[in-house]
């Protein structure tokens, strides 16, 4: 049976772990929101470009 300083210990690394977790995530998803935003911008652009240009 495990004490109760073990079961402090335990729930504060389950605790890290839960918030490690969910940085991770939100991470992940800005780096895809990013990356999506700069493909929209070069396809912007590249509209842009061929209006001006292809007149």
């Amino acid at each position: 049976m495990a004490t109760d300083k073990r079961d402090r210990q335990r729930a504060n690394r389950e605790e890290k772990k839960a918030n490690e977790a969910k940085v991770k995530r939100r991470q992940d998803a800005y780096a895809r929101i990013k990356k999506w935003a700069i493909y929209a911008v070069l396809i912007a652009a590249s509209l842009v470009a061929f209006t001006v240009f292809f007149r």
